[in-house]
């Protein structure tokens, strides 16, 4: 039986883009606010914080070039637009599903479809005892595949018993199949619940 390891296959998509820029808007927030706040208590003295807060200077600056302002807001309108477009549309976007080269030579290349892979492995893991369904996927790139396995088990099953059916067997001959040592994996195991019985 192989080491046990921690997977570095996510379950779900990877949030590290979103959870930065919302911790980056976060900190740039509170600093801005720290800032009223500091000079609104007049720790910078008083004048500054009894100035109004669309400085004069600025507004006046804004009257005599109205033009040019309102082109600069126009770019920066257009630029926030773009970007937030461009996020919807990241994290909408499908998650890729690779397929996996397994030789290639000048007669041709033999690939395995995502979804071929995904069957055979679900097959293969539907064939434990104790597994009631599988569901599979395959993650990561064509240079790096993984796979995502969700199973459902009866009650009373022995876990330990799945996992080494599904590392010495199921996993074993995944690997195998596609000529790699390791295939990262990550399980989640859920519970089927037993058909309610009426009380009469």
């Amino acid at each position: 039986m192989t080491e046990i390891k921690p997977s570095s296959t996510p379950i779900g998509r990877s949030a590290a883009f979103e959870r930065g820029a919302v911790v980056l808007l976060g900190v740039l927030s509170l600093l801005v606010g720290a800032a009223a706040l500091v000079v609104g208590s007049g720790a910078l003295g008083v004048f500054r914080a009894r100035r109004p807060v669309a400085d004069p200077l600025l507004t006046g600056w804004l009257g005599d070039h109205a033009q040019l302002a309102g082109a600069i807001g126009l770019v920066a309108g257009l630029v926030l637009f773009v970007i937030g477009l461009w996020w919807v549309v990241r994290s909408l976007r499908p998650e890729q599903r690779p397929d996996v080269r397994l030789e290639r030579s000048d007669a041709g290349d033999l690939d395995v479809t995502a979804g071929a892979l995904a069957n055979a492995v679900r097959t293969d893991a539907e064939q434990v005892p104790g597994v009631t369904r599988a569901r599979v996927r395959m993650a990561g790139t064509d240079r790096s595949p993984s796979l995502r396995l969700t199973l459902s088990l009866k009650e009373g099953t022995n876990v330990r018993h799945v996992w080494e059916e599904l590392d010495e067997k199921v996993l074993a001959r995944a690997r195998q199949a596609l000529g790699r040592e390791t295939l990262p994996t990550a399980i989640r195991l859920r519970l089927d619940r037993g058909p309610k019985q009426r009380v009469r």
